[in-house]
C-alpha cells in the first residue's frame, strides 16, 4: 500500500485512543488486561530486501489491523532486516536464499576467539547503515506521522550463538559461562551503542517496546528476541543471559522479552531479572511446543509488575482462563479470524465472558 493511499486520519484517531489505553495500561491506572488483534504479516520474509516493498507492506499490515478491534492498535513501523544484524557487525555475511529472510553463518569454533573479534565502524557495517537508512526513509516516506520501533534486536545470548559453534556455545553456557564473557560483552555493548543511535535517529516517533508486540509512545524499554530460553537451562540463563539483559535494561530504563517455544522451565529465572518488564509467549499452536497455560498461570501469579503477553488464536481464546485467574497483568495478543466481523463479535464474546 502506498501512503498516499493509507488511511491516515482514521489511523491517527484511532492511535489517539490506543495510546491513552496505552500509557494507562502500563502505568498502572487502567485496565489489569489489555486484548489486541494481529494479522499475519510478511515483511519479515525476503521482503525485508527491499525498502520501498517492505514499506508497502508494513502499511498494508496497519490498516488490515485497524479493521480489528483492539485496546492498543498495531500502530508502528518497524525496520526489521534480518535477526543475524548484530552478528554481521562482527564480521557475519548476510546470505540470502529465495523467499527467506537473510542468514549469517558462525564466525568462531570456541570462546577464546572472541579476542579477535570487533565491531565494524559504521562506514563499513553495510546491515546497520540499512537499518538507519530505512529509518530515514520511513520517517520521509509518512511525512513524520507514524511511530517508529528499534529493528528487531536479538538478545546477547542468541546472537552470540549466531557467532559461534552452536554445539560449543550450549555446552559453555552450561559449564562454563565464564568463558563466553568476552563474546557476551561484546554484543551486549553493541546492542546498547547502537539501540541509541537508532532512538536517536527515530527521535520524537521512538515507539516501545519494538518487534512482536503492541508498541506506543507510553512505554519505556526496549524489546529483545531471547529466541534460546527454549533451549537454555535455568543455570545456563542465569549465567549467560541475565547479567546482560540487566545491563540492557539498565541503560534503557527496562527490557521487554520475547521467545518462541516453549520457555516456562526458565520463567521463574526471567522474572528475577531486574529491570525485567514483559515477556512474550504463545500458548497455542500458532507458534510451535506452546507453553501450557495452567503452568504458566502457576508462575506468574501475582506478579502484578511484570506483564505477560500471551499470543494465540482468538478461536483458542477459553485457554486463557487460567491465566486470567492468575491475577497477573495481561496482554492479550489474538491472531485473529481472516473475516474482521467474525473476530469482532469473537473478541466482544470473549471481553463479556472473562473480563
Amino acid at each position: 500500500m502506498d501512503f498516499k493511499h493509507f488511511p491516515i486520519e482514521k489511523y491517527l484517531k484511532k492511535r489517539e485512543k490506543s495510546d491513552a489505553f496505552f500509557k494507562a495500561f502500563h502505568d498502572g491506572t487502567g485496565a489489569r488486561i489489555a486484548v489486541s488483534q494481529r494479522p499475519p504479516y510478511r515483511f519479515t520474509g525476503a521482503v525485508c530486501r527491499y525498502r520501498e516493498e517492505q514499506l508497502d507492506d508494513e502499511l498494508e499490515y496497519i490498516a488490515s489491523a485497524m479493521r480489528y478491534n483492539s485496546d492498543i492498535m498495531i500502530s508502528a513501523l518497524e525496520p526489521w532486516y534480518g535477526v543475524g544484524l548484530y552478528a554481521s557487525g562482527f564480521g557475519a555475511k548476510y546470505i540470502w536464499n529465495g523467499n527467506a529472510a537473510p542468514q549469517t553463518l558462525a564466525l568462531i569454533d570456541e570462546p577464546a576467539e572472541a579476542d579477535a573479534l570487533k565491531l565494524k565502524p559504521l562506514s563499513d557495517w553495510e546491515e546497520m547503515t540499512e537499518v538507519l537508512n530505512r529509518i530515514r526513509y520511513f520517517k520521509r516516506e509518512t511525512a513524520g506521522l507514524m511511530g517508529i520501533t528499534l529493528t528487531d534486536t536479538q538478545s546477547p545470548n542468541d546472537t552470540a550463538s549466531l557467532m559461534m559453534n552452536a554445539a560449543e556455545f550450549f555446552a559453555d553456557c552450561l559449564e562454563e559461562p565464564e568463558a563466553l564473557e568476552p563474546l557476551l560483552t561484546k554484543v551486549t555493548d553493541a546492542i546498547i551503542e547502537y539501540s541509541r543511535i537508532q532512538m536517536e535517529e527515530i527521535g520524537d516517533l521512538f515507539a516501545s517496546p519494538g518487534h512482536n508486540t503492541v508498541s506506543g509512545f507510553a512505554d519505556t524499554g526496549i524489546m529483545l528476541s531471547g529466541d534460546n530460553l527454549a533451549i537454555l537451562s535455568p543455570a545456563a540463563f542465569e549465567g549467560a543471559e541475565a547479567p546482560y539483559l540487566e545491563r540492557i535494561a539498565q541503560a534503557f530504563g527496562g527490557v521487554n522479552i520475547h521467545s518462541c517455544g516453549r520457555f516456562t522451565h526458565n520463567v521463574k529465572s526471567l522474572m528475577n531479572v531486574k529491570g525485567l518488564r514483559m515477556f512474550d509467549c504463545c500458548i497455542d499452536m500458532t507458534d510451535p511446543n506452546p507453553n501450557s497455560p495452567e503452568k504458566l498461570a502457576e508462575l506468574v501469579k501475582g506478579q502484578g509488575d511484570i506483564t505477560v503477553q500471551v499470543r494465540l488464536s482468538i478461536h483458542s481464546a477459553d485457554m486463557l482462563k487460567p491465566l486470567i485467574d492468575s491475577g497477573a497483568r495481561l496482554n492479550i495478543l489474538f491472531t485473529p479470524d481472516p473475516e474482521p466481523l467474525i473476530s469482532n463479535r469473537l473478541v466482544e464474546r470473549f471481553k463479556e465472558k472473562y473480563l
